[in-house]
């Protein structure tokens, strides 16, 4: 093959590159990153409402929104309220590891756990996740488990 050929071809690869594959952030549908399985079974269908998905699970309920925010500004409000940061394992070495920040609480025999995880700057998913119970931790655990399945589902 000439040299001539070899730009024209290597744009045209590009370009075919570019508008396929997966979805960008703004187009991923919030209902997609959990699933049967990931917090029990889950009963009916998710209910989806603009970047936010309600999921029923056995014995938890997750809204998970998806939202272009600073990971700081989403952080800092969970940070005050007695919340800790934590990370999730992204694959291959550390710098590929994303930040979460989360707050559980007991009140009157339910936790509430509120997360915030960063997939890339000014890309979060947002969970809200409530369960009958009185432990904060297990809660918080299993919040952290849908965190890195919901990472693992989104385009990278």
């Amino acid at each position: 093959m000439s040299m001539r050929w070899l730009l024209p071809l290597l744009v045209t690869l590009a370009a075919c590159s570019a508008t396929g594959g997966e979805p960008a952030f703004a187009e991923v549908d919030p209902c997609s990153l959990l699933r049967p399985g990931d917090a029990g079974g889950l009963s009916g269908t998710p209910a989806r409402s603009d970047r936010v998905c309600d999921f029923r699970f056995d014995s938890l309920t997750v809204e998970l929104t998806l939202l272009e925010a600073a990971f700081a500004d989403e952080s800092r409000a969970l940070l005050s309220d007695g919340g800790y940061g934590g990370v999730i394992a992204g694959g291959e070495g550390e710098s590929n590891n994303r930040p979460l920040t989360r707050r559980c609480a007991e009140t009157s025999g339910e936790v509430r756990c509120d997360a915030v995880l960063e997939v890339r700057e000014r890309q979060l998913v947002r969970f809200e996740v409530v369960q009958r119970g009185t432990d904060p931790n297990a809660v918080g655990q299993v919040v952290q488990g849908l965190a890195a399945k919901a990472f693992e589902r989104l385009p990278k």
